[in-house]
């Protein structure tokens, strides 16, 4: 399995996959607001980025990343991340960490479940009004 981040051009072809995937990601914790229109928004206005998971041309779940400037810090939250055979895509979150760390990202971020601070026990679980906030800082 591989990560593949789609340009914007691509966004009207994946949309459809992804959006039930993402609509039941947005379904649970996290952060405030965060619906499927507003992800497709923020991916039109390449606020945010939409990556397939899964085999090309054969993607299985998506996952809508963000780079926010935090201070003078660039932090990598994960908006939303959904759909099949999550076993089998879990570990790909240390590409996501690691192409947060090639753009200069120095956490990456995300709002969660209390139950997955024992799949990440790389992050810091704090729990928030949304859920639990997991965050773990890179090194450079």
């Amino acid at each position: 399995m591989r990560l593949t981040p789609v340009p914007v051009s691509a966004l009207p072809q994946a949309w459809p996959i992804v959006a039930p995937w993402l609509e039941r990601a947005c379904a649970r914790p996290g952060p405030h607001g965060v619906t499927v229109g507003s992800l497709l928004e923020a991916c039109q206005r390449e606020q945010a980025l939409l990556v397939l998971i899964g085999f090309p041309g054969a993607p299985v779940a998506a996952v809508v990343t963000q780079v926010i400037q935090q201070g003078t810090d660039l932090s990598c939250w994960i908006l939303a991340l959904g759909g099949a055979g999550a076993r089998a895509w879990r570990g790909l979150l240390s590409e996501i960490e690691e192409g947060a760390r090639r753009v200069g990202c120095r956490t990456v971020e995300f709002v969660g479940r209390r139950q997955w601070a024992c799949l990440y026990p790389d992050y810091t679980a704090v729990p928030v009004a949304a859920g639990t906030h997991f965050l773990k800082p890179l090194v450079p």
